[in-house]
Protein backbone atom coordinates (compact mmCIF):
# COMPACT_ATOMS: atom_id res chain seq x y z
CA UNK A 1 0.00 0.00 0.00
CA UNK A 2 2.73 2.14 -0.56
CA UNK A 3 1.56 3.34 -3.72
CA UNK A 4 0.28 6.67 -3.92
CA UNK A 5 -1.53 8.61 -7.03
CA UNK A 6 0.53 10.57 -9.78
CA UNK A 7 -0.54 13.20 -11.73
CA UNK A 8 -1.44 12.33 -15.49
CA UNK A 9 -1.32 15.64 -18.07
CA UNK A 10 -4.95 16.06 -17.63
CA UNK A 11 -4.06 16.85 -13.93
CA UNK A 12 -6.36 14.11 -12.77
CA UNK A 13 -4.95 11.39 -9.99
CA UNK A 14 -4.70 7.84 -11.57
CA UNK A 15 -2.43 5.11 -9.52
CA UNK A 16 0.98 3.67 -11.86
CA UNK A 17 -1.04 0.24 -12.17
CA UNK A 18 -3.83 2.05 -14.14
CA UNK A 19 -3.21 1.88 -17.85
CA UNK A 20 -5.47 4.72 -18.57
CA UNK A 21 -2.66 7.40 -17.22
CA UNK A 22 -0.06 5.87 -19.97
CA UNK A 23 -2.58 7.13 -22.79
CA UNK A 24 -1.02 10.54 -22.76
CA UNK A 25 2.49 9.37 -23.03
CA UNK A 26 4.60 8.89 -26.43
CA UNK A 27 6.36 5.41 -25.96
CA UNK A 28 4.08 2.46 -27.60
CA UNK A 29 3.06 0.15 -24.44
CA UNK A 30 2.01 -3.30 -24.49
CA UNK A 31 -1.12 -3.87 -21.97
CA UNK A 32 -0.25 -7.89 -22.36
CA UNK A 33 3.23 -6.60 -20.76
CA UNK A 34 1.85 -4.56 -18.19
CA UNK A 35 -0.96 -6.86 -17.10
CA UNK A 36 1.91 -9.60 -16.86
CA UNK A 37 4.30 -8.08 -15.36
CA UNK A 38 1.82 -6.56 -12.21
CA UNK A 39 0.81 -10.41 -12.00
CA UNK A 40 3.85 -11.41 -11.16
CA UNK A 41 4.17 -9.18 -7.36
CA UNK A 42 1.61 -11.28 -5.35
CA UNK A 43 3.38 -14.12 -5.95
CA UNK A 44 6.79 -12.07 -4.51
CA UNK A 45 4.73 -10.62 -1.74
CA UNK A 46 3.47 -14.11 -1.08
CA UNK A 47 6.86 -15.14 -1.07
CA UNK A 48 8.17 -12.25 0.93
CA UNK A 49 5.40 -12.27 3.54
CA UNK A 50 5.58 -16.30 4.62
CA UNK A 51 9.56 -16.13 4.63
CA UNK A 52 9.32 -13.02 6.37
CA UNK A 53 6.70 -14.22 9.29
CA UNK A 54 8.73 -17.15 10.10
CA UNK A 55 12.20 -15.15 10.30
CA UNK A 56 10.70 -12.23 12.06
CA UNK A 57 9.05 -14.95 14.62
CA UNK A 58 12.02 -16.59 15.22
CA UNK A 59 14.29 -13.46 16.05
CA UNK A 60 11.76 -12.19 18.72
CA UNK A 61 11.30 -16.05 20.01
CA UNK A 62 15.66 -15.85 20.45
CA UNK A 63 15.04 -12.47 22.34
CA UNK A 64 12.21 -13.65 24.40
CA UNK A 65 14.19 -16.69 25.43
CA UNK A 66 17.28 -14.93 26.88
CA UNK A 67 16.32 -14.10 30.21
CA UNK A 68 19.06 -11.33 30.72
CA UNK A 69 18.67 -8.63 27.63
CA UNK A 70 21.20 -6.42 26.41
CA UNK A 71 20.28 -2.49 25.22
CA UNK A 72 20.76 -4.20 21.57
CA UNK A 73 18.00 -6.85 21.85
CA UNK A 74 15.94 -4.01 22.88
CA UNK A 75 16.20 -2.25 19.36
CA UNK A 76 15.93 -5.59 17.38
CA UNK A 77 12.73 -6.91 19.34
CA UNK A 78 11.21 -4.13 18.15
CA UNK A 79 12.21 -3.99 14.64
CA UNK A 80 10.89 -7.76 14.96
CA UNK A 81 7.54 -6.57 16.07
CA UNK A 82 7.37 -3.66 13.72
CA UNK A 83 8.27 -5.87 10.79
CA UNK A 84 5.81 -8.59 11.60
CA UNK A 85 2.88 -6.25 12.06
CA UNK A 86 3.72 -5.41 8.73
CA UNK A 87 3.72 -8.83 7.25
CA UNK A 88 0.28 -9.63 9.13
CA UNK A 89 -1.79 -7.14 6.63
CA UNK A 90 0.42 -8.28 3.63
CA UNK A 91 -2.52 -10.34 2.86
CA UNK A 92 -4.65 -7.59 2.57
CA UNK A 93 -2.84 -6.20 -0.56
CA UNK A 94 -1.76 -9.43 -2.20
CA UNK A 95 -5.60 -9.97 -2.13
CA UNK A 96 -6.15 -6.35 -3.69
CA UNK A 97 -3.74 -7.08 -6.30
CA UNK A 98 -5.02 -10.42 -7.37
CA UNK A 99 -8.42 -9.03 -7.92
CA UNK A 100 -6.80 -6.38 -9.83
CA UNK A 101 -6.88 -3.41 -7.30
CA UNK A 102 -10.25 -4.14 -6.51
CA UNK A 103 -11.12 -4.04 -2.29
CA UNK A 104 -13.49 -6.03 -0.75
CA UNK A 105 -13.06 -5.79 3.10
CA UNK A 106 -14.31 -2.48 3.67
CA UNK A 107 -13.03 1.40 4.35
CA UNK A 108 -12.34 0.48 8.32
CA UNK A 109 -9.57 -2.82 7.18
CA UNK A 110 -8.76 -0.07 4.68
CA UNK A 111 -7.77 2.53 6.68
CA UNK A 112 -6.13 0.06 9.35
CA UNK A 113 -4.24 -1.78 6.54
CA UNK A 114 -2.26 1.64 5.04
CA UNK A 115 -1.58 3.15 8.58
CA UNK A 116 -0.08 -0.01 9.78
CA UNK A 117 2.00 -0.05 5.96
CA UNK A 118 3.08 3.57 6.55
CA UNK A 119 3.54 3.77 10.25
CA UNK A 120 5.58 0.45 9.62
CA UNK A 121 7.82 2.56 7.57
CA UNK A 122 8.39 5.45 10.52
CA UNK A 123 9.03 3.02 12.70
CA UNK A 124 11.28 1.14 10.76
CA UNK A 125 13.55 4.29 10.23
CA UNK A 126 13.16 5.55 13.90
CA UNK A 127 14.06 2.72 15.13
CA UNK A 128 17.33 2.69 12.74
CA UNK A 129 18.13 5.91 13.53
CA UNK A 130 18.26 5.54 17.58
CA UNK A 131 20.24 2.44 16.88
CA UNK A 132 22.67 4.32 15.32
CA UNK A 133 22.73 7.03 17.93
CA UNK A 134 22.92 3.87 20.64
CA UNK A 135 26.04 2.71 18.88
CA UNK A 136 28.09 6.37 18.63
CA UNK A 137 27.27 6.09 22.90
CA UNK A 138 28.40 2.73 23.56
CA UNK A 139 31.49 3.20 21.56
CA UNK A 140 32.37 6.89 22.10
CA UNK A 141 30.63 7.23 25.92
CA UNK A 142 30.60 3.73 27.22
CA UNK A 143 30.43 4.66 30.87
CA UNK A 144 26.99 7.09 30.21
CA UNK A 145 24.47 5.83 32.74
CA UNK A 146 21.45 6.42 30.70
CA UNK A 147 22.22 3.98 28.33
CA UNK A 148 20.37 1.13 29.94
CA UNK A 149 17.25 -1.34 29.22
CA UNK A 150 14.79 0.74 31.02
CA UNK A 151 15.81 3.86 28.90
CA UNK A 152 15.99 1.70 25.57
CA UNK A 153 12.60 0.86 26.05
CA UNK A 154 11.18 4.24 26.71
CA UNK A 155 13.37 5.18 23.76
CA UNK A 156 11.13 2.53 21.61
CA UNK A 157 8.35 3.43 23.08
CA UNK A 158 8.14 7.06 22.17
CA UNK A 159 9.59 6.15 18.47
CA UNK A 160 6.31 3.84 17.98
CA UNK A 161 4.10 6.74 19.32
CA UNK A 162 6.12 9.26 17.25
CA UNK A 163 5.06 6.47 13.99
CA UNK A 164 1.53 6.61 15.30
CA UNK A 165 1.25 10.68 15.10
CA UNK A 166 2.85 10.99 11.61
CA UNK A 167 0.13 8.72 10.13
CA UNK A 168 -2.62 10.92 11.31
CA UNK A 169 -2.78 12.30 7.74
CA UNK A 170 -3.13 8.77 6.27
CA UNK A 171 -5.98 8.04 9.07
CA UNK A 172 -7.28 10.90 7.16
CA UNK A 173 -7.13 10.55 3.85
CA UNK A 174 -6.83 6.61 3.65
CA UNK A 175 -10.26 5.49 2.23
CA UNK A 176 -12.18 3.34 -0.35
CA UNK A 177 -13.02 5.06 -3.37
CA UNK A 178 -15.30 3.87 -6.30
CA UNK A 179 -13.47 3.66 -9.43
CA UNK A 180 -15.11 2.34 -12.92
CA UNK A 181 -17.25 0.27 -11.45
CA UNK A 182 -15.08 -1.36 -8.57
CA UNK A 183 -13.85 0.07 -4.82
CA UNK A 184 -10.29 0.72 -4.52
CA UNK A 185 -8.47 1.36 -1.74
CA UNK A 186 -6.20 4.14 -1.83
CA UNK A 187 -4.78 7.42 -0.32
CA UNK A 188 -7.49 9.63 -2.19
CA UNK A 189 -6.10 13.74 -1.64
CA UNK A 190 -8.23 16.38 -3.12
CA UNK A 191 -5.80 17.53 -5.67
CA UNK A 192 -2.00 17.52 -7.11
CA UNK A 193 -0.54 20.17 -4.67
CA UNK A 194 -1.88 17.96 -1.55
CA UNK A 195 -0.10 15.24 -3.17
CA UNK A 196 2.97 17.34 -3.65
CA UNK A 197 2.80 18.16 -0.10
CA UNK A 198 2.42 14.65 1.29
CA UNK A 199 5.09 13.39 -1.21
CA UNK A 200 7.54 15.86 0.76
CA UNK A 201 6.19 15.15 4.68
CA UNK A 202 6.64 11.65 3.92
CA UNK A 203 10.11 11.38 2.01
CA UNK A 204 11.48 14.63 4.71
CA UNK A 205 10.34 12.87 8.05
CA UNK A 206 10.54 9.17 7.12
CA UNK A 207 13.91 9.46 5.09
CA UNK A 208 15.87 12.81 4.38
CA UNK A 209 16.30 14.01 8.02
CA UNK A 210 16.48 10.42 9.43
CA UNK A 211 19.32 9.57 6.90
CA UNK A 212 21.30 12.82 8.02
CA UNK A 213 20.84 11.63 11.53
CA UNK A 214 22.22 8.56 10.59
CA UNK A 215 24.83 9.59 8.41
CA UNK A 216 26.62 11.90 10.94
CA UNK A 217 26.14 9.94 14.20
CA UNK A 218 27.83 7.03 12.18
CA UNK A 219 30.50 9.23 10.69
CA UNK A 220 31.40 10.22 14.36
CA UNK A 221 31.05 6.18 15.42
CA UNK A 222 33.46 5.22 12.74
CA UNK A 223 35.88 8.41 13.21
CA UNK A 224 36.41 7.34 17.13
CA UNK A 225 36.95 3.78 15.96
CA UNK A 226 39.45 4.23 13.83
CA UNK A 227 41.62 7.49 15.60
CA UNK A 228 41.54 5.34 18.66
CA UNK A 229 42.09 1.63 17.76
CA UNK A 230 45.71 2.11 18.52
CA UNK A 231 45.27 2.70 21.59
CA UNK A 232 43.14 -0.08 22.65
CA UNK A 233 43.64 -3.59 23.35
CA UNK A 234 43.37 -5.73 20.77
CA UNK A 235 39.68 -8.16 22.18
CA UNK A 236 38.20 -4.50 22.77
CA UNK A 237 39.10 -3.57 18.78
CA UNK A 238 38.09 -6.88 17.68
CA UNK A 239 34.38 -6.08 19.65
CA UNK A 240 34.20 -2.38 18.17
CA UNK A 241 35.04 -3.44 14.36
CA UNK A 242 32.12 -6.50 14.79
CA UNK A 243 29.84 -4.07 16.72
CA UNK A 244 30.33 -1.57 13.98
CA UNK A 245 29.97 -3.81 11.50
CA UNK A 246 26.69 -5.32 12.57
CA UNK A 247 24.92 -1.91 12.76
CA UNK A 248 26.32 -0.56 9.33
CA UNK A 249 24.62 -3.93 7.63
CA UNK A 250 21.49 -2.73 9.35
CA UNK A 251 22.05 0.81 8.29
CA UNK A 252 23.39 -0.27 4.39
CA UNK A 253 19.78 -2.77 3.87
CA UNK A 254 17.46 0.19 5.08
CA UNK A 255 19.16 2.29 2.75
CA UNK A 256 18.84 -0.09 -0.25
CA UNK A 257 15.34 -0.96 0.19
CA UNK A 258 14.33 2.34 1.02
CA UNK A 259 16.45 4.85 -1.41
CA UNK A 260 14.86 3.68 -4.41
CA UNK A 261 11.47 4.25 -3.63
CA UNK A 262 11.82 8.00 -2.05
CA UNK A 263 13.85 8.79 -5.10
CA UNK A 264 11.12 7.68 -7.09
CA UNK A 265 8.76 9.21 -5.20
CA UNK A 266 10.30 12.87 -5.40
CA UNK A 267 10.96 12.31 -9.62
CA UNK A 268 7.33 11.71 -9.88
CA UNK A 269 6.08 15.10 -8.16
CA UNK A 270 7.89 16.73 -12.12
CA UNK A 271 6.57 13.59 -13.94
CA UNK A 272 3.48 14.08 -16.02
CA UNK A 273 3.75 11.66 -18.73
CA UNK A 274 5.26 8.45 -16.76
CA UNK A 275 6.81 5.67 -19.24
CA UNK A 276 6.89 2.07 -19.01
CA UNK A 277 10.27 2.13 -17.73
CA UNK A 278 9.43 4.74 -14.90
CA UNK A 279 6.22 2.20 -13.56
CA UNK A 280 8.40 -0.73 -13.86
CA UNK A 281 11.20 1.00 -11.74
CA UNK A 282 8.17 2.78 -9.62
CA UNK A 283 6.52 -1.07 -8.81
CA UNK A 284 9.61 -2.75 -8.04
CA UNK A 285 10.72 -0.07 -5.52
CA UNK A 286 7.27 -0.55 -3.71
CA UNK A 287 8.45 -4.46 -3.92
CA UNK A 288 12.26 -3.61 -2.85
CA UNK A 289 10.89 -1.49 0.37
CA UNK A 290 8.54 -4.17 1.33
CA UNK A 291 11.36 -7.23 0.96
CA UNK A 292 13.06 -4.99 4.24
CA UNK A 293 10.98 -6.26 6.69
CA UNK A 294 11.88 -9.61 5.32
CA UNK A 295 15.22 -9.55 4.78
CA UNK A 296 16.05 -7.79 8.05
CA UNK A 297 15.36 -10.63 10.56
CA UNK A 298 17.38 -12.68 7.69
CA UNK A 299 20.31 -11.07 8.23
CA UNK A 300 20.37 -10.90 11.75
CA UNK A 301 19.99 -14.53 11.62
CA UNK A 302 22.72 -15.50 9.55
CA UNK A 303 24.95 -12.86 10.60
CA UNK A 304 24.40 -12.33 14.27
CA UNK A 305 26.18 -15.08 16.01
CA UNK A 306 24.48 -14.84 19.56
CA UNK A 307 20.88 -15.18 17.62
CA UNK A 308 21.52 -18.64 16.17
CA UNK A 309 23.53 -19.56 19.44
CA UNK A 310 20.20 -18.95 21.08
CA UNK A 311 17.83 -20.85 18.75
CA UNK A 312 20.46 -23.65 19.01
CA UNK A 313 21.38 -24.16 22.99
CA UNK A 314 16.97 -23.71 23.36
CA UNK A 315 16.83 -26.47 21.02
CA UNK A 316 19.64 -28.46 23.02
CA UNK A 317 17.69 -27.78 25.93
CA UNK A 318 14.21 -29.19 24.90
CA UNK A 319 16.19 -31.98 23.44
CA UNK A 320 17.95 -32.53 26.77
CA UNK A 321 14.83 -32.38 28.32
CA UNK A 322 13.09 -35.11 26.44
CA UNK A 323 15.62 -37.85 27.10
CA UNK A 324 16.33 -37.19 30.42
CA UNK A 325 14.10 -36.21 33.13
CA UNK A 326 17.29 -35.75 35.25
CA UNK A 327 19.18 -33.17 33.84
CA UNK A 328 17.36 -29.63 33.61
CA UNK A 329 19.95 -27.26 33.10
CA UNK A 330 21.53 -26.40 29.49
CA UNK A 331 24.92 -27.58 28.19
CA UNK A 332 27.84 -25.84 29.59
CA UNK A 333 29.01 -24.59 26.31
CA UNK A 334 25.30 -23.24 25.26
CA UNK A 335 24.50 -21.58 28.56
CA UNK A 336 28.21 -19.60 28.45
CA UNK A 337 27.81 -18.19 25.06
CA UNK A 338 24.20 -16.76 25.96
CA UNK A 339 25.45 -15.56 29.48
CA UNK A 340 28.81 -14.53 28.65
CA UNK A 341 27.66 -10.15 28.25
CA UNK A 342 31.16 -9.76 26.69
CA UNK A 343 30.08 -12.51 23.97
CA UNK A 344 25.91 -11.43 23.33
CA UNK A 345 27.01 -7.70 23.53
CA UNK A 346 28.86 -8.23 20.23
CA UNK A 347 25.66 -8.71 18.29
CA UNK A 348 25.15 -5.00 17.71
Amino acid sequence: MNETDIICENKTSSNFSDLSCLTATAAPYSPIDITTFMHIFPSIYGILCSVGVIANALVIYAVAACKKKMVSDIYVLNLAIADMLFLLVMPFNIHQLVRDRQWVFGNFMCKAVVVVDVSNQFTTVGIVTVLCIDRYIAIVHPSSERRTVQWTIVINLLVWLGSVLLTVPVMIYAKVIRREHMKVCMMYLDGPEDMYWYTLYQSILGFIIPLIIISTFYSLTLYHVFSSIRRVKRKQSVWAKRATKMVLMVIALFLICWSPYHVIQVINLSNNRPTIAFIYAYNISICLSYSHSCINPLMLLIFAQNYRERLCSRRSALHSSQHSSKVTVVKTDGSSSANDPNYRITVI
